[in-house]
Formats: structure tokens, C-alpha cells, sequence
């Protein structure tokens, strides 16, 4: 080799020498380390170099959460990111800085599941938070169970229910409106998170803002008379809900026990069809007949009357309880024909509106027929219904267009045939009647027709007769369905009138 060459090798062996000792002397220091960036709403609060120890430490912290949720562990805020990141001398945070900071800032969270709940009816859209899937499927149950009793809701879900022959009533078609999902989630400890099912069928029955209303049982108090006289007035069945330890409206109740009157307000909407057989009882007639033999002051009930009996099968929707206004009557046997009762008056003039007791409807013995066809179906009484009360009775169950009659002579002072044939509930028109008549009897007593299709046949001044067609069924206004609402009012109805039960008129 020669010289020249011998000189390079040295050289770089002496190069390849000394990058090798200054390698070794070189701090460590000035290695690439693996980091990780704590960030909190978008902004670096810290430097980490173990992402484990800071979960850990949170976990550790809020055993007070673990405690009240009856959870194993607790998860950092949503906001907060642990991003890996590579550093030369990079400055550590201390990791205790970093949870206090998290601390002071965002809400720590655990792991649970979120409900949404699509708007239908006149409720909105809405979501809350459950601790595991099970306590809605509990609650959903329990909410279930305020309508329709728990053995047949059970017997409906196993497909055992029995033949409506035995039964008498039977469901089906049973759903929620809404729709209803849920998805796993992390949740902030700082929100309302269910942990029972009890808490979160209260508010699904009575709404998520209620305030219970309490009444403590007095000497003499029924449950009829306690939901009468609540304000606003509740019927029976809204009671039993609020109270379901009591089965029934002569369930015992107990003086100085507190009960629940808070009227209910559910958030969901649970829709399901009854099927069901029964016994109805068909109101008779009043009529009247002259005799130009009696004296003008005779007056006696030659023909007593007897009530029709029938044995119907019919079906209707319910939503929470309430029934629709429409039935459908698809089998009836007449048990018992009814027998009108008949008056025998002597010679006496026939005055064009009969002068009568409000306090004895059948005093001028022309007495009042009834205002639809047969068969029929009253499906809402005169009585408290969801806070308000219910100022007249529904009829269904003879069709649409059937015919409607006056119930007695009198004369036609309003008619309203301005609304839509086809309403729905919630409308204002024809003040939520829809289309509709009312007739003056005679000593300011007045009856209502209402819902009515717009083909009215009578006008305002028109004299009518008992039994005359005064209009035709239909679903105008506020409505659920093809129905009459027939009302009975002392004084002008909407104007200073009071409304009575229009059963009144019949017995």
C-alpha cells in the first residue's frame, strides 16, 4: 500500500474513532422520548409521559362517584385528549397539576347509555341517561303497567292471551308512537343519569319537571271524591296510576294516609287496541200519548219502560288510557229489546217549546230520545279527563254520516258548519266542537251537538221536533275519531251556561 493510501485509512479510522467517543459522551438527554399532550378543550395543558397513570389517578380520585353509581370505574371529561407525541428534552408535567386542573375545569364521566326519544303526539323530541340498559327496560314495563294490568300485558308478550268468549277483553297492536333508541355512551357525572327504574317511570308518567301534589285522607274521603274535588280534577283511573297500590275505586283508604293526586302527563305514547265483549244497556224512549177522555190534569205512566240489553263486540284504540272517540261495532246481539215508556196526558195544549223543570227532565212527560242510532257506544262520559273536564258524552258506533236527532222539541239558536269534515285533536274550530248545533228547549235548557259533518241540515230559528235529523256524524274539530259529543246545558252553553250530565236526560 502505499503511503498516500496508508494516510486516508488513518485518517478515517481516526474519524470513525472520534464519532464514537463523542457518541458515547453525548448526554441522554438529547434522546427522542415518547410523550403524550394533554389537551382540555382544544388547548395543551400538560406533558405526560405515561397516559395510563393519569386515567389511573382519575379513577382513583372519584371514589366518591364510583360510590354513588355503583361503578367500577370513572372516565376522564369528553374534552379531554391524550395525544402521542415524540420530543427531545421534553418538560414533564407533574401529573397531579394536570388532574387538578382537569378537576377544576370539566365534568369526569362514566360509562352508561343514551335515550332518544322521537317526537310524536304533542310531545317533542327529548333524550336522557341511564346508568344500564336494563332500567329502561323495567321502567318501560312499569309505564306499561299503568294502563293495562300486568298478567294480561304478560299473556299479550307470550301470545297466550285468551279467546275474547272467555276473556271478555283482549289487546292488541300495542306500541310506542315514538321511537325510541339507545346507544352507549360516556356521561358526564354533572348530568341526570337514572340508576332505578321507579324514579324514571315517574317521569315518564307524570313529566320530567312535575312537582307531586299530596292530599292526606279525611273522615269520609272515597277515591272518587278525592279525585272530584282535586284541582284540576282527576278521574279514577288517573288516581289509580298516581297510586297504584290501590286496584280499584272501592279500594279502602286509610284516615291521615297520604296519597298522590298529581295529575299525570306522560311523555311517551302508549298505543294498543282493546277487543272486548260486554254487556250495553240501551236507554228507552219517553213518549207521550192524548187522551180525549182524561181530564187535562191526568198524567200516568201507562207503559213502564224497560232498557235494552245487548251483548257487543266491538274494538277501539286507546293512547295512555284514553280512548280513541271512534269504536267499531262489528257483532251485536240483542239480549232484551228495549220497551219505550209510555205517558198517558189528558187534552192539554202542545206548546212549541215545552216548559220544564231543570231539576225534573221529564216533568212536561214529553221526555227526550236518544241522539244517535243503534247500535251505539258511549266512549267518554261526562267527567274529569287528563286535567279538564269532559262537559259532555261520546257516541260511536253507528258510523260516519249516520244520522243525529234531536233530542227534544225546541228551537235551533247556533249552527256552525264552517270547519273541515275531517279534524284532529288539538283543533280549534268550531270552539274544538267542529261542526256543530245547538237547540233550545225551553226554560234555558239547552243541548250541544258537535262534530258533525258540515252538511247541517237545520238553521239557526228553525223549530224543531223530537227525533228530527238535525245533522250527521262525523270527526270535525278536535277530534279522535268519528263520534258525537252530545252536551246538556242550564243557561247558554259557552256563555255563561253549566253543564250537566247528559245521562240526566234518560233516566
Amino acid at each position: 500500500m502505499k503511503t498516500k493510501d496508508k494516510i486516508i485509512v488513518m485518517i478515517l479510522c481516526l474519524i470513525i474513532i472520534g464519532l464514537y467517543l463523542f457518541n458515547i459522551n453525548t448526554p441522554k438527554d438529547n434522546a427522542i422520548n415518547d410523550v403524550y399532550n394533554v389537551y382540555l378543550n382544544g388547548k395543551v395543558i400538560g406533558v405526560i409521559d405515561n397516559k395510563d397513570k393519569l386515567y389511573a389517578l382519575i379513577d382513583e380520585k372519584q371514589q366518591s362517584i364510583k360510590d354513588k353509581y355503583q361503578v367500577n370505574n370513572v372516565y376522564p371529561p369528553k374534552s379531554l385528549q391524550v395525544v402521542e407525541n415524540y420530543s427531545y428534552n421534553p418538560t414533564l408535567s407533574n401529573i397531579n397539576d394536570i388532574y387538578n386542573m382537569i378537576e377544576s375545569e370539566q365534568d369526569f364521566t362514566i360509562s352508561g347509555y343514551e335515550v332518544n326519544v322521537s317526537s310524536a303526539q304533542e310531545h317533542d323530541a327529548f333524550s336522557f341517561y341511564i346508568l344500564d340498559k336494563e332500567i329502561l327496560n323495567e321502567a318501560i314495563k312499569k309505564f306499561v303497567y299503568a294502563f293495562i294490568d300486568q298478567e294480561d300485558f304478560e299473556e299479550y308478550m307470550n301470545g297466550t292471551q285468551k279467546d275474547l268468549e272467555e276473556s271478555k277483553i283482549n289487546y292488541s297492536d300495542l306500541k310506542f308512537l315514538e321511537d325510541i333508541t339507545i346507544r352507549e355512551k360516556y356521561i358526564s357525572v354533572n348530568d341526570k343519569i337514572y340508576d332505578n327504574s321507579d324514579e324514571l317511570v315517574q317521569n315518564l308518567l307524570f313529566g320530567f319537571n312535575y312537582e307531586e301534589k299530596g292530599y292526606t285522607v279525611k273522615e269520609g274521603d272515597t277515591i272518587e271524591s278525592i279525585s272530584e274535588n282535586n284541582v284540576p280534577p282527576l278521574n279514577v283511573q288517573e288516581f289509580l296510576i298516581a297510586n297504584p297500590k290501590f286496584t280499584s275505586k272501592d279500594s279502602l283508604l286509610t284516615i291521615g294516609e297520604r296519597v298522590n293526586i298529581t295529575l299525570i302527563n306522560p311523555e311517551l305514547s302508549l298505543s294498543y287496541t282493546v277487543n272486548e265483549m260486554k254487556e250495553v244497556e240501551e236507554s228507552y224512549d219517553k213518549k207521550v200519548v192524548r187522551d180525549n177522555s182524561k181530564p187535562s190534569d191526568y198524567y200516568e205512566i201507562t207503559t213502564p219502560g224497560v232498557t235494552g240489553l245487548s251483548i257487543q263486540k266491538s274494538r277501539y284504540n286507546v293512547v295512555n288510557g284514553e280512548p280513541s272517540s271512534e269504536i267499531t261495532i262489528y257483532d251485536n246481539k240483542v239480549i232484551r229489546e228495549k220497551v219505550d215508556q209510555v205517558t198517558t196526558r189528558g187534552i192539554k195544549v202542545q206548546q212549541v217549546i215545552p216548559q220544564v223543570s231543570p231539576e225534573n227532565y221529564e216533568g212536561s212527560g214529553s221526555g227526550w230520545q236518544w241522539p244517535t242510532g243503534r247500535p251505539y257506544f258511549v266512549t267518554s262520559e261526562f267527567a274529569p279527563r287528563w286535567g279538564k273536564y269532559h262537559n259532555g258524552m261520546d257516541i260511536s258506533g253507528t258510523g260516519l254520516g249516520s244520522n243525529i236527532f234531536a233530542s227534544g222539541d225546541g228551537i235551533v239558536v247556533s249552527v256552525n258548519r264552517s270547519c273541515p269534515n275531517q279534524g284532529y285533536y288539538g283543533s280549534s274550530c268550531g270552539i274544538q266542537l267542529g261542526n256543530y248545533v245547538i237547540i233550545n228547549h225551553g226554560d234555558n235548557i239547552y243541548t250541544v251537538y258537535g262534530h258533525m259533518l258540515s252538511n247541517i241540515p237545520v238553521n239557526v230559528g228553525d223549530t224543531v221536533s223530537k227525533g228530527q235529523v238535525v245533522g250527521h256524524m262525523g270527526s270535525s274539530g278536535s277530534s279522535t275519531g268519528i263520534h258525537l259529543h252530545f252536551g246538556l246545558s242550564i243557561g247558554f252553553p259557552f256563555k255563561g251556561g253549566t253543564f250537566r250530565n247528559p245521562r240526566e236526560l234518560f233516566r
